[in-house]
């Protein structure tokens, strides 16, 4: 009977027995193998048997399941495949070890079968010892929480596990603004899709602003007053919104405000009581000690790399996780060992240029340096002559032979950024150095042999221009080998935490000082802004900032005006009418007619399946 067994991560050492020809892995409970792990979906992938042979499937998850080589969509799994699943590595053994002992010589510590046992028991505490759950699970909490490596793990951390043992229908983290509250980015995109225009609890987070302390809101379903446990009514429009109950902990450190953790009930009778309010605040003062050490770690790290007398030359570093820049790091980690040509795509500011270096820094051509040439800023009468060379003698100025960056490159590798720029008369001496190896420099009637392995990056939709007859469609073409698009910063927002902390560590070595620290405020400022110059654009403001700021924290007053005029605030009423029945009837219906396959459900709705199964959550199917 082929395993399952966890070699990496939470559980690990648990093994699985896989009885049954398709099996499903994930975070809920309903799973075959349940995952402890935050970054797992809820219904993350599936293992299926056909004709004898087992396959690894990727069932639309947010993360990606991924293998040693990347991004696996689906995938053949054979005896001793690994693959990863957020931070959990699971190998397939396709036998299961005949005895206690050999099971012993290969590391596992228990076998179960698939009866769902496990501790994400912890996320659904009932019963009459709700505390003692509670307990339990703000344990567990702590422990997923030492591994997060900055505010948007810790973040995930509420959304995935204190969620569901709350029970809460919307679980929002709000970030401090200067004239009120803003929706962390993610949750923003999150919340709207599922819920609409929905209103939170207005006053909740108006009394939180004042009091910084944790709130309570209820409205029990026979009247019009607050519960005896609560701290005060709710309001008019969030009774008409139906919102029945809701509540907030501020995380705080020191005096400041870092982010407010905030959870709600729009259907149903039951309300929170204090011992969930007890529950949230102690989350959220565990998530504020973490965010504190994290903060606290980056600065010291980068005080340390300032004050060394010789700094090692770092490797590039493609800061980020989210799964557009994974990919890009597969793609990265596959192109580097050829030696064909690539071609890199992206807006302006996005790190073509930083892309190039990490592919010459993993390639065989390492050991010699990294050429580069900026097409555009090339005067077009001298571009074949930086690129191919001349001898003396051949143009006005010539007054020597020089050899051309292809020459230079021999045996290295060659950046052309903005090769798009390029003219067309030059475009064919290219292709010809490319499909052949040869050079020729201006003036000169030899050819030279040169082996040189050339990227290119382009802010230009290269096939476009082809079409239009603007660029050689034969040397787009031959750019085209390997190529990859870098996303805008705009469609990873979740990476902006990661950037920001790294790129103030950067200033602070480039500019010899302490490393500058963000108010909350402007903290928000900046995870909202949309970045039309991307990576770069934040970089410089930043390091822009560093300089500007007074103290040892960045105000808002500090950054440009472009950003401080962005609306950083959200609305928290304008009521809308329900339609939840009429969306439940639709849903149950369609859900009927697809034989209660959720996934074929989803596919229908247009949903994301996790969306599914909240709403069915929510109408208690």
């Amino acid at each position: 009977m082929p395993l399952l067994r966890i070699i990496d991560g939470a559980d690990k050492g648990r093994v699985f027995e896989i009885a049954e020809d398709r099996v499903t892995l994930g975070r809920e409970p309903e799973n075959a193998i349940c995952l402890p792990d935050v970054k797992a979906s809820r219904v993350h992938a599936e293992l299926a048997r056909k004709e004898g042979r087992w396959t690894l499937k990727d069932l639309g998850s947010s993360n990606g399941t991924w293998s040693e080589d990347g991004r696996i969509d689906s995938a053949p799994l054979a005896d001793g495949a690994t693959f990863r699943i957020g931070r959990t590595w699971l190998r397939f053994e396709s036998k299961a070890p005949a005895t206690a002992s050999e099971l012993a010589s290969v590391g596992g510590e228990t076998v179960v079968g698939l009866d769902r046992t496990h501790t994400s028991g912890l996320l659904q505490p009932a019963g009459g010892d709700r505390v003692s759950a509670y307990l339990a699970l703000l344990h567990h909490i702590v422990l997923q929480s030492n591994g997060a490596r900055g505010r948007d793990e810790l973040f995930d951390i509420l959304d995935d596990i204190s969620a569901e043992a709350l029970e809460g229908d919307r679980v929002a983290v709000f970030l401090p603004a200067a004239d009120g509250w803003s929706l962390w980015p993610p949750h923003e995109k999150r919340l709207r899709a599922r819920w609409g225009a929905v209103p939170f609890a207005r006053t909740l987070l108006e009394e939180i602003r004042t009091r910084r302390e944790p709130l309570l809101v209820a409205l029990p379903p026979t009247a019009r007053n607050a519960t005896p446990e609560a701290d005060f009514a709710p309001s008019q429009s969030m009774v008409q919104a139906g919102v029945i109950s809701a509540m907030a902990a501020p995380l705080r450190l020191g005096d400041e405000v870092q982010a407010l953790l905030y959870v709600d009930r729009v259907s149903g009778a039951k309300a929170f009581s204090r011992t969930d309010l007890e529950f949230l605040a102690a989350v959220a003062n565990q998530l504020a000690v973490q965010l504190s050490i994290t903060q606290k770690v980056a600065q010291l790290t980068a005080e340390v790399e300032r004050l060394a007398v010789a700094p090692r030359r770092q490797a590039v570093q493609l800061v980020g996780s989210d799964p557009a820049l994974q990919a890009v790091h597969a793609f990265v980690a596959r192109a580097a060992p050829t030696h064909a040509p690539v071609l890199i795509l992206g807006e302006s500011g996005t790190g073509k240029e930083l892309v190039a270096r990490a592919v010459h820094q993993q390639s065989k051509r390492a050991d010699k340096p990294l050429q580069v040439v900026n097409c555009a800023a090339i005067a077009e009468n001298l571009v074949e002559s930086t690129l191919f060379g001349h001898v003396k003698g051949a143009f006005t100025g010539a007054d020597e032979t020089r050899p051309g960056v292809f020459e230079l490159a021999d045996g290295a590798t060659l950046f052309l950024d903005e090769v798009g720029e390029l003219p067309m008369a030059t475009q064919a001496k290219l292709l010809r150095a490319l499909e052949q190896g040869e050079v020729q420099r201006v003036g000169d009637g030899g050819l030279r042999k040169v082996d040189v392995r050339v990227i290119a990056a382009t802010n230009r939709d290269l096939a476009a221009e082809a079409a239009a007859g603007r660029f050689r469609e034969d040397l787009y073409h031959r750019l085209n080998v390997l190529c990859v698009t870098l996303p805008p910063l705009r469609e990873r927002p979740a990476d902006i935490e990661a950037l920001i902390e790294y790129f103030l560590a950067e200033a602070a070595r480039r500019l010899g000082q302490p490393a500058k620290r963000l108010t909350p405020e402007a903290r928000t400022l900046l995870l909202r802004y949309p970045w039309p110059g991307n990576v770069r654009q934040l970089r410089n403001l930043l390091e822009r900032a560093s300089v500007l700021a007074a103290g040892e924290a960045i105000q808002p007053g500090d950054l440009p005006p472009e950003v401080t005029a962005q609306s950083a605030t959200i609305a928290v009423e304008a009521p809308m009418a329900t339609l939840a029945s009429v969306e439940k009837a639709h849903i149950l219906r369609v859900l009927e007619r697809c034989g209660g396959n959720k996934k074929q459900a989803a596919d229908v709705l247009a949903i994301d399946r996790s969306t599914l199964y909240a709403k069915l959550k929510q109408y208690g199917q």
